[in-house]
């Protein structure tokens, strides 16, 4: 059986990605990260949070700051879950995939953010529900992905020949879809620079999605 791009990044990858991105990650800043700009925005104050894929947990430790929050990552890197657990020790850290989370319970605020353009097409649904699990009733989930108007594929370029893609399409449209979940609050902008404005091409689009676990008040009575 073909080794899935959920292992690829669990084994080799994610720890590949982490070492790209760790000087980028130590000049994170609260103030413009699209899901902290939503918690802010729409007056959150999540007491449990998870993030899936969460690297070293940079943005979990900025809400447990400002929020005083309880905060739990799931992460596939050890290099990153190592660096986190040195810089910030209240932070749970838990090494997994999306589409078999090792976590129980649930939380207020689930945090999604440019996870699911990776995860192997196999396990997409399993992802989904796996999240959904750890959302409480009332809660919220927050997904940063791309938002093209067409789902797109594209192969991965830091690992050409391998088979391995990014898979671009609205991935709240699927939460949405179930009838669960209502939309609170949308940014849209530009990859390249992490900017809100109108004129960008599809193919550069992103979005961060602000929705709410409403499992009773969507639907209609039927009398």
């Amino acid at each position: 059986m073909d080794i899935s791009q959920d292992e690829i990044f669990a084994e080799s990858e994610g720890d590949r990605w982490f070492e790209r991105n760790q000087s980028s990650l130590e000049t994170f800043d609260p103030e413009t990260d699209w899901p902290m700009k939503l918690i802010e925005m729409y007056h959150l104050r999540p007491q449990k949070v998870l993030e899936v894929g969460a690297s070293n947990g940079v943005r979990l430790a900025a809400i447990a700051e400002r929020y005083q929050s309880m905060t739990v990552a799931v992460e596939p890197s050890a290099d990153a879950i190592q660096d986190g657990q040195t810089r910030f020790p209240h932070v749970v850290f838990n090494k997994g995939v999306a589409y078999n989370i090792p976590v129980r319970g649930e939380f207020d605020l689930v945090i999604v953010n440019f996870v699911l353009h990776w995860i192997d097409r196999r396990n997409l649904i399993r992802s989904i529900a796996e999240v959904d699990r750890l959302v409480v009733d009332g809660g919220f989930l927050i997904i940063g992905d791309f938002f093209p108007a067409n789902a797109t594929r594209v192969p991965y370029h830091h690992l050409p020949g391998h088979g391995v893609y990014t898979y671009k399409q609205d991935y709240a449209a699927i939460f949405l879809a179930s009838r669960l979940y209502k939309t609170i609050g949308l940014l849209t902008g530009e990859h390249a620079s992490h900017t809100m404005h109108a004129n960008v091409s599809e193919h550069d689009c992103i979005g961060a999605w602000l929705l709410r676990k409403t499992t009773q008040e969507l639907y209609a009575e039927n009398r």
